[in-house]
């Protein structure tokens, strides 16, 4: 699997409290803001590891595993927020605004993901750590969707309440 397929399904699924220039958290940036903060640091960490994928690799992991939560939410948290608007026109601007927001990280950096990238699938190993975890994390959104669908979510949910509150064990 590619990097950049890897890295947009990580940030689509993923997906993470910014860290300021000054190093300092704030919530009073728009999650969408937070979100591209999260972009600009993990390209941050490819554009410094192009001559070691490797430890580049195992650097963004290190990274999404300490900030996966935070994208997510951050991710939801910029959808609810657009949602809120109930004129459809302000809500509208908003959510073009939260694409300009997030894409503009993206597009900054597609430079250093794509010398990364073959930096990567030039290293033996580094392409090795990219594809287990792309295989873990198929793995894993397969067992935890299996079984179930949308239209079965409400009774799916209601059976697991039920299980959990007969059975406290």
């Amino acid at each position: 699997m590619k990097l950049t397929r890897w890295i947009t399904g990580a940030l689509v699924a993923g997906g993470v409290v910014v860290t300021m220039r000054s190093g300092c958290l704030s919530r009073s940036q728009a999650p969408d803001e937070r979100f591209a903060s999260r972009l600009d640091d993990m390209c941050e960490i490819a554009r410094k590891h192009v001559d070691t994928p490797e430890i580049g690799v195992r650097a963004l992991g290190r990274y999404l595993d300490k900030h996966t939560g935070d994208m997510l939410g951050e991710w939801g948290d910029t959808i609810a927020a657009i949602e809120r608007i109930p004129d459809d026109a302000k809500h509208d601007a908003r959510a073009r605004l939260a694409r300009d927001r997030m894409r503009k990280p993206v597009l900054a950096c597609a430079a250093d993901w794509q010398a990364f990238n073959h930096a990567v699938e030039r290293d033996p190993k580094a392409k090795a750590l990219v594809e287990r975890f792309a295989e873990r994390l198929q793995r894993t959104f397969e067992i935890i969707g299996s079984g179930s669908s949308l239209e079965n979510l409400p009774t799916d949910l209601e059976r697991a309440l039920d299980s959990t509150l007969l059975n406290p064990h």
